[in-house]
């Protein structure tokens, strides 16, 4: 049997009859001959066209469009409209399923012409040159069909210099941008999960994350994997209040939390659909997650568990339209004799390429900096985008961290005497977690 996946094209159809969005990602990627059976050809037509006209399409509306054009009932009448729908998992993903039934699309039609090409060499009807050259046309035009028409030229040097930059589509200003993936991280009890959430809970405020200054409060998706709701509710409540003490009070709706009350494996299909809906539900602008390693049960240092895990966090930033994440990864031991310890995360090497920013959380060297849990803020990763990072890191007062910045972005001799000293015994330092 040629390659063709029954249950991909029924999600497909399934997602498009359940989400317009779903369409448009869906006709982006594939055409009415990609199906294999002919009655999905059939339904996805029948579909495209009704949302050509900006006519609703659903399981009631597409069968009495099928039943105008007589093919309800050669398509598998209107229970099979209804199976359609429940054969998605999830709306979110009808790109991908699409993609699989393109690439499907793809073999079938090398197949074909490889077949040509074998018919036309045993019969050798022709120069062989040519048949040659018509096998080679006929396998190109397999790969490119449909898409060689859609592919924009090259752009010239010059023209490409001329165009204006865009200015990013900022979450944070001069911090994060949609679509910009930020992982930090730190040993055991090193304060990178109160310092996620505090980036995540200003930005909620529409407080900078680094200054005392206001941005527009965006939309969080808090989820922890590794405290439960009694451990994390006293501090996200105290960080409410040290927001409100600043004028900005955080509003309903502003911050989601999902915190699961069993283990989360995102290589585990149900556990990504689940999460997915969560997503598609609060439709945040910044999304807090981890740690890494409790996100799924796999071997951490298997490529196979890190390329699954990132897919999963791939479809989050998709289905929530490109919002932001920030990531949180335990650094291994330090090594016997190390004085500072290696702050890439643990697990694949795969993730030391992922995210667009990588920074750690280092213990400083400076004088007096064990009394002010003055950290140093190290990127662990090149940045591929320039953005506003503070050097250091020092145990806060209203709240669990206070940026340190220089003039020039540089340390200066005697920095630890202009850390402003903290209160004995800091309410922050006593609850941090893990």
């Amino acid at each position: 049997m040629p390659p063709q996946n029954t249950e991909a094209e029924q999600a497909v159809l399934g997602a498009m009859l359940l989400s317009r969005d779903a369409i448009v990602d869906v006709i982006e990627v594939v055409t009415g001959s990609d199906f294999y059976r002919p009655a999905h050809e059939a339904i996805f037509d029948t579909v495209c066209s009704m949302a050509v006209r900006g006519e609703p399409c659903d399981p009631i509306t597409v069968t009495a469009e099928l039943k105008k054009r007589g093919d309800l009932e050669r398509v598998g009448g209107p229970a099979y409209l209804h199976e359609l729908v429940q054969a998605v998992p999830t709306a979110a993903h009808a790109e991908q399923y699409a993609r699989n039934v393109r690439d499907l699309a793809l073999l079938r039609g090398v197949i074909a012409a490889g077949t040509r090409a074998v018919a036309a060499g045993y019969a050798a009807d022709g120069v062989p040159q040519e048949i040659a050259e018509r096998a080679v046309e006929d396998m190109r035009a397999a790969r490119d069909r449909g898409l060689a028409v859609t592919d924009a030229p090259p752009v010239d040097l010059v023209d490409f210099l001329a165009q204006a930059d865009d200015e990013p589509e900022w979450v944070i200003p001069g911090v994060l941008a949609r679509w910009d993936r930020l992982m930090i991280t730190a040993g055991e009890g090193g304060g990178k999960s109160l310092l996620i959430r505090q980036i995540a809970m200003r930005a909620a405020a529409g407080l900078h994350p680094w200054k005392r200054a206001r941005i527009r409060p965006v939309r969080v998706l808090l989820v922890d994997v590794e405290n439960s709701a009694a451990q994390a509710r006293p501090w996200l409540r105290k960080m409410a209040q040290a927001a409100a003490e600043e004028g900005a009070p955080i509003g309903s709706g502003q911050v989601a939390v999902e915190i699961p009350d069993r283990s989360v494996d995102l290589t585990n299909p149900a556990d990504r659909s689940w999460l997915a809906r969560r997503v598609e539900r609060v439709r945040p602008d910044l999304i807090t997650i981890g740690p890494l390693y409790k996100l799924a049960l796999g071997n951490p240092n298997e490529e196979e568990t890190a390329r699954a895990v990132m897919s999963a966090l791939e479809m989050l930033r998709t289905a929530s339209g490109g919002a932001a994440m920030l990531i949180e990864a335990h650094s291994p031991h330090a090594a016997p004799g190390v004085k500072r310890r290696d702050l890439r995360p643990i697990g694949s090497s795969l993730w030391l390429r992922w995210p667009e920013f990588g920074f750690g959380l280092s213990p400083a060297a400076d004088v007096g900096a064990e009394e002010q849990r003055l950290m140093d803020w190290l990127p662990w990763r090149g940045a591929r985008s320039e953005r506003t990072w503070p050097e250091q890191l020092c145990q806060g007062v209203t709240w669990p961290w206070q940026a340190v910045q220089y003039a020039g972005n540089g340390p200066i001799p005697g920095a630890a005497a202009t850390i402003p000293a903290q209160p004995e015994h800091d309410e922050w330092l006593a609850e941090s977690l893990s």
